[in-house]
Parts: structure tokens; sequence; C-alpha cells
């Protein structure tokens, strides 16, 4: 048996056939081959080998034989536990020289393999600094948004429409100067700036005053989904009703308490509430932005000889999540991926490239993972699994079986992330 290297992180075994091993091939394969033959005046399967050989030819029992020496072979490579350890996917079996009765041949067996990691720097990696600034509008635009069910609406003083305003109006659509099915409405409520409406539609009506009739000029998207307006140009007749502004409830100590937020009782109390929620939240947003940053820098400086394997299965993954979807609302792949303006080949092409790089993240993430020992303990996996049976009214042995493998994969995903944010350095 000769081992190549090959690239890809593959192993090509190669190895001689010998004239009286592929003989004793031949008997196993016959034994097989015959029983799917009638011969006259022959019981079925008891056919003799001179006889099968004479009407079918030596020959018809190389298929068969070629599969015995090939499981003779890999029954040889995986003897060796820790190679096989390595192992992934399926062995691709070749034959390197021809066959022939009475001669020796050569047959090969590849295989991909867990790719050798030679980790880049991954302490150090210079990343931006967060930024935990939270402003007064944002703050806010987060209480507006939680007191926005008890918001009113009132008819604008200056009759002008602005970007926030509710506008009541009636539209008529056309293409070419023909109306189309669905393009047409009375007295329709839309906040401008919502981006409800196509593309440069809501932009135009910005400054249009009560009882204002005008034609808007838009281009339905390229992706729309109705296909018969896709990519064409056309005119909506817009008059312009009503416009409205919403006003928000004052927040006074009573309408505060109303809203029953834990030590929050008048509209500082408020603020300082939502200032500290939004800078949790940017904590998280800030932190996940930099643990992308330095993934992509790590993925960027990795030179490892990704198998195929490895990439294929991320690629199959990430195609089937979206097939999935597709199930869901019940309508054809292809379809599903126009719906969502997606092209097909820069769909394939993007998958490919995204499964690569989650391949390479992934080795290299095992390999920190391994060399730091940031894997969980046994202990660490049972305390976790404790908690979360006692949210779930339901025993650490079943929420081990259920979702160990879960628990263990977010636990050293977590370690890892703080691990290299922790070491990055912010510029």
């Amino acid at each position: 048996m000769v081992v190549d290297k090959l690239e890809k992180s593959q192993l090509k075994f190669t190895f001689d056939v010998t004239v009286d091993e592929f003989e004793k091939a031949l008997d196993e394969s016959f034994k097989e081959e015959v029983k799917k033959v009638t011969v006259k005046g022959f019981r079925k399967g008891h056919c003799p080998r001179s006889v099968f050989e004479k009407m079918y030819g030596v020959e018809a029992l190389f298929e068969g034989a070629l599969n015995v020496v090939l499981n003779n072979k890999i029954s040889e490579v995986v003897k060796d536990e820790e190679l096989t350890k390595t192992f992934l996917g399926k062995f691709t079996p070749n034959l390197e020289s021809k066959i022939e009765r009475g001669k020796e041949f050569k047959v090969s067996l590849t295989i991909d393999t867990y790719p050798e990691v030679t980790l880049p720097k991954y302490k150090g990696i210079e990343v931006k600094a967060k930024n935990l600034k939270v402003t007064a509008k944002e703050v806010d635009e987060a209480i507006k948004a939680l007191t926005k069910k008890d918001a009113t609406k009132e008819v604008k003083a200056e009759q002008v429409v602005a970007k926030g305003d509710y506008v009541t109006f009636d539209f008529v659509g056309s293409v070419d100067g023909v109306e189309f099915p669905g393009g047409k409405a009375d007295n329709y409520e839309l906040q401008i700036g919502s981006g409800q409406f196509i593309p440069g539609f809501e932009d135009q009506m910005v400054g249009m005053k009560a009882d204002e009739v005008k034609d808007l000029n838009v281009t339905f998207p390229e992706a729309y989904q109705e296909p018969t307006l896709a990519g064409k140009e056309a005119v909506f007749k817009v008059t312009v009703h009503k416009i409205e502004v919403e006003k928000f409830p004052k927040l006074t100590q009573d309408y505060v308490q109303s809203l029953k937020i834990e030590g929050v009782t008048n509209s500082e109390e408020l603020k300082a509430n939502k200032r500290a929620e939004l800078e949790a939240n940017k904590e998280t947003q800030e932190k996940d932005r930099q643990v992308n940053d330095i993934i992509n820098k790590l993925i960027d400086s990795a030179k490892v000889d990704m198998p195929q394997t490895l990439i294929d299965e991320r690629v199959n993954q990430l195609r089937g999540q979206y097939e999935q979807q597709a199930k869901m609302y019940n309508i054809p792949f292809d379809t599903f991926l126009q719906l969502m303006n997606i092209n097909k080949e820069k769909f394939e092409k993007d998958t490919l490239e995204q499964g690569t790089r989650q391949a390479l993240f992934s080795v290299l993430a095992n390999k920190i993972i391994e060399d730091e020992k940031l894997a969980p303990t046994k202990e660490q996996l049972e305390a976790k699994a404790e908690e979360e049976a006692k949210l779930h009214n339901s025993t650490k042995e079943k929420m081990l079986a259920q979702y160990g493998a879960k628990y263990f994969n977010d636990m050293a995903y977590k370690a890892l992330t703080d691990l290299l944010v922790a070491n990055a350095k912010e510029i």
C-alpha cells in the first residue's frame, strides 16, 4: 500500500492486486452472480462456473470481483484507528490500470481527511473600538416606541406633508396610460417614510398640500411580486385629503406608573431605564460587531487546505435553510428566490463563498478551543442542563440527552468569542 497526500487534505491509498488475490475475488463474485441467472438444465443458482463463463464470459464477474477487492482494501486501511479518526465522507475508488485475468493491476482509494491546522495570530487582532454612546434622541425614540400604543392623531396645523406625517389620500396607478389591477384606492392612510410603497412614491409626496393633486412617476422593482409590473415605469395620480401628526402621551407620573416598569415611577426614571436598556443593547451589538470583524480577519489570514467534504456540508446546510423556507410558503425554490430578489446564479456563488468561510472558521475555532482548553467541563454542562430543566419542568438527564450537543457548542463558542474579544486590540 502506497499513501499519497493530495490537495484539499485528501489521502490516496494505492494497492497492488495480485493474480491470486483477484482469482479469489472472482470466486466470491461468481457465488453472487450465479444466483441471478437461470441456465437451462440447471436449478437457479447451481450453474457450474465453466458453463457460466462460457455463456457470459469471465468479464461478467469483474465488477463484482473488483468490489470484493476494494472492500478488502478498505478493511485494510481502517485498521489504523488513529488515521481513521481523521477520515471525512466516503472513499472514492479508482481503477489505476486495466484489469486482465492472470495479470497484476492497481486500484486506489481516495478520501477527504480533517485538515492539519496551523493557526494564524488570533490574539492582538485590531478592531474598531466600541461606540457605546447613547444620545438623548435615541432615548426619546425608545420612549416613543414604548408609548406608541397610547398615541393619538390630530390634524396638522400646517397642511403640508412631511416625513412622519400620516396622510389620507386617493391614488390611481397606470402603466402606459392603462390602469392596472390593485393600483387604485380611496382614502388610503399612510405614514410617510414608512417604506410601505415602492421606492420614490413616498418621497415625492413630501411637500404636497391638502387637496393637492399630483402625478408621481415611479418604477416598479425588477423583482416585484407581480411579474406583469416588474421593472415597469408607472404614474400614480395622487389626491391628498388630510394630513395628521402623531401625538404621544405626556410623561406624567400617573402615566409612567401605568406602564408598570419595575423601579420606574416618573419620567426621569423612565429615561434612565431606557438609556440603560439602550446601552446594554449597544454593548451586545458592538461586541457582535467586534467578534464578526475578528472572525473575518482570522479567516482571511488563515491558510488551511480545506477538504471539499466540510465545505459541501456547510453549503448544503445554508441551501437547506432557504429550501425549508420555500416549503413553509409552499412555493417552488426558484420562485422563492425570485420573490426574495435573489438571482439564482448569484445565490449559488454567494452560498459557496459563505459556506467555505463558515467551514474554515469551524476548523479554526475547533483548533483554538482545543489549544486554549475552552471546551465546557462535564460539571458545567450538567449545571446548564439543571438550569434549563427547572425552566422547562424537566430533568437534567433529559435535557442533556436532547440538548447536550447544543449546550456544548454554545458554551464553547461563547468562551471562544470572549477570548478573542478580550485579547483584541481596539483602535
